[in-house]
């Protein structure tokens, strides 16, 4: 499985990239959510049944999650930032979707996400790696590496 770029997110980056608008940071003030169930075709595809597991965010206060410069061509989690949730259903993984908390999850080619597969760190095609599938109602949740790196070429 590959990770999908909704069109507001392809619009983003290429307006970003030619430095026209929209210029701002594309990954700025989004939160990292997790869904059991099947993954929508596409980013811009609606949630449908999904159910939400989690929603990781800066210290699980809710604000957007913050990246580090980039170099070479990807970017981490800021060294020290605590990206974290408490479990809102208990669930296995199956996908998840980068996107602003306020992103309803209804079908969208304007709104800015990135969406793919969840597995273990031991299951090479993930796009996001965890060291348990196993998420229970109420428990806190971590990540404590991230990274992203954009392609030289697709």
């Amino acid at each position: 499985m590959t990770v999908s770029f909704s069109t507001g997110y392809r619009n983003a980056a290429a307006g970003g990239a030619l430095n026209a608008a929209p210029s701002a940071p594309i990954m700025d003030g989004c939160v990292l959510m997790l869904y059991a169930g099947s993954m929508p075709a596409s980013a811009d595809a609606a949630l449908d049944s999904a159910t939400l597991l989690a929603t990781y965010s800066l210290n699980g206060t809710g604000d957007p999650l913050a990246w580090s410069a980039p170099a070479n061509g990807s970017v981490s989690k800021v060294a020290g930032d605590v990206w974290s949730a408490v479990a809102v259903a208990s669930g296995t993984p199956t996908f998840f979707r980068y996107q602003a908390p306020d992103d309803d999850g209804t079908l969208s080619n304007t709104r800015v996400r990135m969406q793919g597969k969840v597995g273990l760190v031991s299951d090479p095609s993930a796009d996001l790696a965890l060291s348990s599938l196993a998420i229970a109602n109420g428990a806190p949740l971590t990540i404590d590496a991230a990274s992203a790196t954009v392609p030289a070429s697709m």
